[in-house]
């Protein structure tokens, strides 16, 4: 199935989130991407380079209409982003990450997300030297790795769409347990680890 998303919306538009926006739209996978985040300057330069089409401050906005949500925080913000929003979600939703834990996440979203939204842990190892949304690159994550992490509880079909979405970036995929992940690459300096699982 071709992958297509009527709107993305990002929360946090820095060098990960700022990047997969700016794929996104190159691939047209997306009707429209919107970006969240409190810096407003970040944003008006994510929207000037083309990552997001819009933006907004208020996440239970951004997120409202959205058929993906992207977490692109610090991990230890995803408890209070998914507390403020989570129940804001288009029924069917489909919330990912590019967190580099995984684990306690994964069960923190899964508890934390209505049912009727979908949740799948991702991990795309990827990066530069500098770094937020002026640092970002549509082919930031070509010939990079991006680790999924589903659970029993995964829906599978959300699984795929979130495979086919990293693989038109241009990114590797591989899934792993996200327990294992954690233990396995430890940080991202770990990556021959990671490469050698797949």
């Amino acid at each position: 199935m071709a992958v297509h998303f009527k709107q993305v919306a990002i929360v946090g538009v820095g060098l990960i989130g700022g990047s997969l926006g700016m794929a996104l739209k190159r691939q047209a996978l997306a009707g429209s991407v919107v970006g969240i985040g409190r810096r407003i300057e970040n944003l008006k330069t994510a929207v000037q380079l083309g990552a997001i089409d819009r933006y907004v401050s208020d996440a239970q906005e951004g997120v409202r209409g959205a058929d993906l949500v992207v977490l692109a925080t610090p991990v230890d913000s995803y408890e209070r982003h998914l507390k403020a929003w989570g129940d804001r979600l288009e029924p069917g939703a489909i919330v990912t990450d590019v967190g580099s834990v995984k684990g306690p996440l994964v069960e923190q979203a899964e508890t934390l997300l209505p049912g009727r939204a979908r949740f799948v842990g991702g991990h795309p190892i990827a990066g530069r030297e500098k770094t937020g949304v002026a640092a970002g690159s549509a082919d930031l994550f070509r010939g990079a790795r991006c680790i999924l992490t589903p659970t029993r509880k995964t829906d599978p079909q959300a699984l795929q769409v979130i495979r086919e979405m990293w693989e038109a970036t241009g990114a590797t995929v591989a899934t792993m347990d996200p327990f294992l992940h954690d233990r396995v690459l430890g940080g991202v300096s770990h990556l021959p680890h990671v490469v050698a699982y797949s």
